[in-house]
């Protein structure tokens, strides 16, 4: 079972947060534990207060995870108190961590302000991988442009690319390095995606 300090690296993929997850956070509790404490935790009450009348004076913005009609339509826009009674609300982090930074005390819950953390968030779409692939081959390219090992005619080397990076991996990382030994066809496929859209003076210089 992970410790609770690593498990704030997964909440930090999280843009919204709910009220009661955000209250264990800010007592430094993980959620899952709630329950074993009674769902009480020292300023736990005084701290949901502060953030109930946050929320219904407007100050922390939220999203209203809405309710399933009978037709299948979802239906959002109840009042905030029946948001807060039914669990249908999550608060807006970026919103929260602003309140935080405007409290006239100093409290900055480390679910929130750990700098060191500061995580690169994924993106699994279908974009982001088609421009890592046009990255590879722009780069591909300007090896070819600056070094004629790189080249095979007037196309990048992928073969001679992969090798390169591979052995540069081992320097940096020792020889246990994975995932780099057919990087090659990486920049191969990369290469061939994106042959028809790289304008013909940048593959000639």
């Amino acid at each position: 079972m992970p410790h609770p300090n690593n498990c704030l690296r997964y909440w930090d993929l999280a843009d919204h947060i709910r009220i009661d997850d955000a209250i264990a956070l800010w007592c430094g509790v993980e959620p899952a534990e709630l329950a074993s404490l009674n769902f009480e935790t020292q300023c736990m009450s005084a701290k949901r207060a502060a953030l109930v009348t946050a929320l219904r004076t407007g100050r922390l913005e939220y999203e209203d995870l809405g309710i399933v009609t009978a037709r299948g339509q979802v239906f959002k826009g109840a009042p905030i108190d029946e948001l807060l009674e039914k669990d249908r609300l999550v608060i807006d982090k970026a919103s929260l961590r602003r309140w935080f930074e405007q409290l006239p005390f100093e409290d900055r819950p480390a679910f929130l302000f750990d700098e060191a953390r500061q995580p690169v968030l994924p993106d699994g779409s279908e974009a982001a991988e088609m421009n890592s692939l046009k990255a590879i081959a722009l780069m591909a390219h300007l090896l070819a442009a600056s070094a004629g090992k790189y080249r095979a005619g007037e196309r990048p080397n992928s073969e001679a690319i992969g090798q390169a990076v591979n052995d540069l991996a081992k320097q940096f990382f020792g020889e246990e390095v994975r995932g780099y030994a057919s990087f090659h066809k990486k920049v191969g496929a990369a290469l061939k995606t994106f042959s028809k859209e790289i304008p013909q003076r940048f593959r000639e210089s």
